[in-house]
């Protein structure tokens, strides 16, 4: 898995070929790059069963996938047959909701 995640970039290839050994980060990083990429399927284990290994299911999932931001325009073919492009998810500027330790909430007595 070690390799894996280094052959990502040159940078980690490099240092893992001279021997040095990567970091956690590093290693991570390189997984969630590859995987982006669509050049590796990253496989969990566990069971709904007792909620066994779904909170590092769900972990992974934040880490590793991108979010539909990070993916580029989706390039296909429309139903008349002509290229087509459906954009990418942007991120909304809308104003943020108040926060709930603003809000008061009176109470009847």
């Amino acid at each position: 898995m070690i390799e894996v995640a280094a052959e990502a970039n040159d940078t980690l290839m490099h240092k893992y070929l001279e021997g040095e050994q990567l970091s956690d980060k590093e290693i991570r990083a390189g997984l969630r790059e590859r995987s982006i990429r669509n050049e590796i399927v990253l496989c969990m284990c566990g069971t709904a069963f007792k909620n066994k290994g779904v909170q590092a299911l769900l972990d992974a999932v934040i880490e590793f996938m991108p979010s539909p931001i990070e993916m580029p325009d989706v390039k296909g073919i429309n139903d008349d047959g002509e290229p087509a492009t459906r954009k990418r998810a942007t991120r909304s500027r809308s104003p943020r909701s108040p926060s709930r330790s603003s809000t008061t909430r009176s109470s009847a007595t």
